[in-house]
C-alpha cells in the first residue's frame, strides 16, 4: 500500500510505503506530490518505508516511480524512515546525485526526523 498526505500546518509531504505496491497507487501519489511541490517552496519530504514486499511490487509500479524522476529538484530535504539496511544504503548513495539534503532515520525515529525537517 502506498499513501500520502501533507502534514497540516507544515511544508512536509509524507509518503508511507508498506506491503504490496501497485501502479495506480504510485500514479495517484505522484499526482499529489506534483501539486504539493507546485504549491510549497520550500518543500520537504518524509518517506516511511515500512514492510515493503519486494516480490509484490507490480512492474508497472516501478515504471510509475521512475516517471517521478526530476521531482526531487523541488525538494529541499528528505527524511527516510526505514529499518531496511539495503534501502538506507540506496538512499545515501542516491543523495550524492541530487540537490536535496537526505537523511535516513530508523523506522521508530519519526519525531527526530520531523524535528530535523522543521528546523
Amino acid at each position: 500500500m502506498l499513501t500520502a498526505h501533507e502534514l497540516p500546518g507544515t511544508h512536509i509531504f509524507e509518503i508511507h510505503y508498506s506491503g504490496a505496491l501497485d501502479a495506480a497507487e504510485f500514479e495517484a501519489v505522484r499526482d499529489q506530490l506534483v501539486t504539493f511541490l507546485d504549491e510549497n517552496d520550500p518543500a520537504d519530504l518524509l518517506a516511511v518505508y515500512d514492510d515493503i514486499e519486494l516480490t509484490k511490487i507490480e512492474p508497472k509500479a516501478l515504471w510509475e516511480d521512475l516517471r517521478s524522476a526530476g521531482l526531487e529538484k523541488k525538494v529541499r530535504r528528505a527524511a527516510l524512515l526505514t529499518d531496511a539496511g539495503w534501502l538506507a544504503t540506496l538512499a545515501k548513495t542516491a543523495s550524492m546525485f541530487i540537490k536535496a539534503d537526505v537523511r535516513v532515520f530508523a523506522l521508530d525515529g519519526r519525531d527526530e526526523a520531523l524535528a530535523w525537517l522543521q528546523r
